[in-house]
């Protein structure tokens, strides 16, 4: 008979760092900053992490739940096209296909506490406790299981909330880092009070300030530069270091641990507007009515969304402006959403700039919908109007499109701009995988990132990004401690996908056959791995919220403000 000694006892800690790199921790650890991780280096396996094409939070921590490649469980992107329109939608856990990590737990019979998972809302009835994550709105009723936990929450921490630091302006940095320890101190606080509130089997808590600091000062802290700036991602990343240790430390020495990101982070200089570039190689047309015309003009003469927001910053009116259209601010105040989406400045810029309202359909062949930058093609029978039919027609023009991309350089190096180009039969597989985009773009220097969601901002389709400085990297982390993981094994080829079936493993539970990732078991050593019974099975796929699918007008204004502010949409 097997020894089960790990399986009987066994429970499993996830801590997640959003946007966490080894770029940054290999380095601080052995100067002896982050003793938490050089810890885990020491005691337990760890490597990269590779995360998800194109590497963007909602689609990456879907894989990591579901176990999943995003063409079975359906997030590309934090936005998502509207069924068959041309419109976008925010997406939310609702769309999202495929059982849960701690949905397959709790049918299970294990008690599971999960909190700040982004892309999480509206969170599923679990054997435990459950607080949703980043894209949650802010008075939303169902972001809790039970639904009276987030009273209980906020009373014994008052400064939680859903939502995270918001954009860094000139002369707000300060205020900025500030912020952003403060949201890490309130994330330590919560986690500690639902690691002790009740007994689990699984726990999962997830720190967003890494990813929220390093997009507005990884500049900064690259350039050294000697002011109180240069330190604060590395303060950051101190801060949680230590809130990561206290936890560990709760759970106790036999627990099983994973420390993990969604995707790495890296320097950002320069974007990629793709929709730009495709209205100048006549891929995309505009209407011919009289506005439309009127608008092109203005944007042929390059006054545009972008050339109008560096005026206002340089006549010192950006930052009034923005805090004009903070709507969640607003609503609190007493002022209606509606009210502010139709006030004489946004009415202004609508009429005045071109946008996706204005693109012709009937003329127009390829587009772009996302914060990655991905292609679409107009297509006879999937779009509304579409024009290129399937077949021959259908692959010649994506054929065109890829030598036009290959053939862009870099107009400062000579280089090419564009590195792979990806058909999505070549990334993703599954039920869902004819919802994805039909090109999916990476960028040769990941300095310059590509967007599909600054529509016609920029008469120039490249321009440097005005306020964020880092952006995402494929490589994220993984650390493994704890009862029967080998010490000093280094973890090179792990997918963010292979995390769930891990977990199930070292807790005795089957693994789904719809899951895409791997038992890490070259983590373990023999006898862990001799006391799991790794056996998969077939399970029910999805759960259904009890909600509508869609945000409401209110819900979807709000949260498009606070991923503004992020640098995550238009």
């Amino acid at each position: 008979m097997q020894d089960t000694q790990y399986a009987i006892r066994n429970r499993v800690m996830v801590l997640g760092v959003d946007g966490a790199t080894l770029d940054l921790i290999l380095p601080w650890a052995e100067a002896g900053l982050l003793p938490t991780f050089a810890r885990l280096m020491r005691q337990g396996s760890w490597g990269v992490l590779r995360s998800v094409v194109p590497p963007v939070s909602p689609t990456a921590w879907s894989s990591f739940l579901t176990g999943m490649n995003p063409g079975r469980h359906g997030v590309y992107d934090f936005i998502g096209r509207r069924p068959r329109t041309y419109e976008n939608q925010l997406a939310n856990a609702s769309y999202r296909s495929g059982a849960s990590l701690w949905g397959l737990l709790s049918r299970a019979g294990r008690r599971v506490t999960v909190f700040n998972v982004p892309l999480t809302y509206p969170v599923e009835p679990v054997n435990g406790l459950f607080v949703s994550g980043l894209m949650t709105p802010a008075d939303a009723a169902d972001a809790t299981w039970p639904p009276e936990l987030l009273d209980d929450i906020r009373r014994a921490v008052p400064a939680f909330n859903f939502s995270p630091p918001s954009l860094m302006l000139p002369g707000q940095e300060a205020g900025f880092v500030q912020a952003v320890a403060d949201l890490n101190e309130t994330t330590r606080r919560v986690a500690r009070y639902l690691l002790t509130r009740q007994p689990w089997d699984f726990f999962m808590a997830v720190f967003m300030g890494a990813d929220i600091i390093c997009h507005f000062l990884w500049k900064q802290m690259a350039e050294a530069r000697p002011d109180h700036l240069a330190d604060a991602v590395q303060n950051c990343y101190r801060q949680i270091d230590a809130a990561l240790g206290e936890l560990i430390e709760i759970a106790g020495p036999e627990t099983h641990l994973i420390v993990m990101s969604d995707h790495g982070f890296g320097p950002l200089e320069r974007q990629i507007h793709l929709n730009s570039w495709l209205l100048e190689r006549g891929y995309l047309a505009l209407k011919s009515e009289p506005a439309t015309r009127l608008r092109s003009l203005l944007y042929r003469l390059g006054i545009t969304r972008m050339a109008l927001s560096e005026l206002l910053r340089r006549l010192g009116l950006g930052e009034r402006l923005r805090r004009a259209g903070r709507y969640e601010e607003l609503r609190r105040a007493g002022l209606g959403v509606r009210q502010q989406r139709t006030g004489p400045l946004r009415e202004l810029v609508r009429r005045v700039f071109l946008t996706m309202s204005d693109v012709d359909w009937s003329r127009t062949r390829l587009f772009s919908i996302g914060f990655a930058g991905p292609l679409y093609v107009n297509l006879k029978g999937r779009d509304p109007h579409g024009i290129v039919a399937p077949g021959a027609e259908y692959e010649a023009l994506l054929a065109q499109v890829t030598a036009d991309l290959r053939a862009l350089r870099d107009p400062q190096s000579g280089e090419p701009l564009i590195g792979p180009i990806y058909r999505r039969q070549e990334l993703y597989h599954g039920p869902r995988a004819d919802e994805a985009p039909d090109l999916i773009l990476m960028p040769r220097d990941e300095k310059n990132a590509l967007t599909g969601m600054l529509e016609f901002a920029s008469r120039r389709w490249l321009t440097p990004v005005p306020e964020r400085t880092g952006t995402h990297r494929m490589d994220g982390i993984l650390f493994l401690a704890g009862p029967g993981i080998r010490p000093g094994v280094h973890l090179d080829d792990s997918s963010i996908m292979d995390v769930a079936p891990t977990i199930l493993a070292l807790l005795g539970q089957p693994i789904p056959t719809t899951m895409d990732g791997h038992v890490l078991e070259k983590a373990m050593t023999d006898e862990l791995r001799a006391s799991l019974e790794i056996t998969r099975t077939a399970v029910e796929e999805s759960w259904v919220p009890g909600r509508s699918v869609a945000f409401d007008d209110e819900e979807e204004a709000l949260l498009r403000e606070r991923l503004r502010g992020l640098g995550y949409v238009a």
